[in-house]
């Protein structure tokens, strides 16, 4: 019997106390209580739930996976974290066919890169890791094994990529058509040896900067990938001039050639260019001061499709070249002679007469040519001519701006350092045409010395106070 009461009273106090937590549950904070029913909604959704959300259940999901298909990188991430629909959507491999990681170039580790790998999967075809100085090897193996249809490769200052990255490039990435390896100081002959023999669809290569490439790993890239249009050369100091003497016959798909900087270019090298790559419509010898007027007699003779041709610093190129160049190469539209300190008026005049097509002109430095030969420059030129550099020619005056004052189609003007034009004329010119940019600085004016009053027996620094 007492043992019968006891569980009476037990199970009164159970009561009790379990109306009293009743109670004390309806006076929670209701920031509290919206927690805690969130939490239990999230830990308590099985996987399947549908998100009753009103734009997913307005739009259908072939529409929102085409607006994903427009964001960047940042946008998908942050879109991936929504909602679970979302998430879905977004991290889908059709909207990864394109990743540019340049942004988050610090923080972009080895394992970042493989996941999104697994993610991107064969949907992947354009990758940029410019700037990920972190990324080695084994991240490029996992992209290269589960992307095969990548077509769009920039590892430019991916400082940590070897031969070993580019031997996985030729196994696996057979549709490669774009590779960037510029600043990627550890690529030598061997991984252009594999590129070559696994890609050959290849049509972009920069190696800009790379000391190790000799001039067999130029040669297997020419001879191997036969649909080359680009060559990006600069600063490859292990080349020599014979580098294109054996694969000469072999280059005639080659449109762009960039050679900034190879010193141990002459006019064999650009001989050796201008009868192989007959359809060079791109040239850049900047800075290649061994070459002379042989390699513009070459050019003239042979590349008829130039229309841009860069040779800032090359010294030993005058007169006679340029007349040969301006004959043979009508359709030249862009050309840069900055520092060529031979160059005179004979050649502005063989160029104004002979390359109707010219719209940008660089004379900065050529310390020889007048305003008669920039008077016939803007007379010939008067609706193309749209760039015109003429920083330091210290022989150019005020009348030089008063013959470009005709130009339609000019849009800058550059006179650094042009001792002989006034700053009225500029003024003057700008008032006329306030649609040209025009660039020039003129030193300011040296303030006047004091006179030092001059008073026996006082010392200077009684002078001063």
């Amino acid at each position: 019997m007492e043992t019968a009461d006891r569980r009476s009273a037990a199970a009164a106090a159970n009561s009790r106390r379990a109306k009293r937590l009743a109670q004390q549950a309806h006076k929670t904070h209701p920031v509290i209580q919206a927690k805690q029913n969130q939490m239990y909604l999230i830990t308590s959704r099985s996987q399947v739930q549908v998100d009753n959300s009103l734009i997913n259940r307005v739009l259908p999901k072939e529409v929102l996976l085409k607006v994903f298909s427009f964001l960047d990188t940042k946008a998908l991430c942050r879109s991936a974290q929504v909602c679970r629909s979302w998430n879905v959507l977004a991290l889908d491999g059709s909207n990864w066919q394109r990743v540019d990681l340049f942004t988050f170039q610090r923080d972009v580790k080895t394992s970042v890169v493989e996941n999104l790998a697994r993610r991107c999967g064969g949907f992947l075809k354009e990758l940029s890791l410019k700037g990920c100085e972190n990324v080695h090897d084994s991240a490029l193996r996992t992209f290269t094994s589960r992307c095969p249809n990548l077509e769009h490769l920039s590892l430019y200052r991916c400082k940590r990529v070897t031969d070993a990255s580019c031997e996985n490039l030729g196994r696996y990435c057979h549709k490669l058509k774009y590779l960037n390896l510029e600043n990627c100081s550890s690529i030598t002959d061997r991984a252009l040896r594999y590129i070559g023999d696994g890609c050959p669809s290849l049509t972009y290569l920069n190696i800009s900067w790379c000391d190790a490439v000799q001039d067999r790993g130029v040669q297997v890239i020419i001879t191997s990938c036969v649909s080359l249009d680009t060559l990006i050369l600069r600063g490859c100091e292990g080349l020599t001039e014979n580098v294109f003497g054996p694969v000469e016959t072999q280059m005639s798909s080659l449109k762009k050639l960039n050679m900034l900087q190879c010193f141990q270019v002459t006019d064999t090298t650009v001989r050796n260019i201008a009868n192989g790559a007959k359809l060079i419509e791109y040239l850049c010898l900047s800075n290649c001061n061994q070459i002379t007027d042989r390699s513009l007699i070459a050019l003239g003779v042979n590349s008829e499709h130039l229309k841009a041709l860069e040779l800032s610093g090359c010294i030993l190129l005058g007169d006679n070249g340029f007349i040969q160049l301006a004959k043979g190469c009508k359709h030249l539209e862009r050309l840069d002679i900055e520092d060529c300190s031979l160059v005179s008026d004979i050649t502005i005049n063989s160029l104004a007469n002979k390359c109707d097509a010219l719209h940008e002109l660089s004379l900065s430095h050529c310390e020889l040519i007048t305003d008669e030969s920039i008077q016939n420059l803007a007379t010939k030129h008067r609706d193309t001519l749209n760039v015109l550099e003429l920083d330091n020619c210290p022989q150019l005056t005020d009348a030089t701006l008063s013959n470009l004052r005709h130009c339609r189609a000019l849009k800058r003007i550059d006179l650094y350092d042009c001792q002989n034009v006034s700053k009225e004329a500029i003024v003057r010119f700008q008032h006329q045409r306030a649609n040209i940019e025009i660039h020039a600085y003129f030193a300011p004016v040296t303030p006047p010395v004091d006179p030092v009053v001059n008073r026996g027996g006082i010392c200077r620094c009684c002078v001063i106070l």
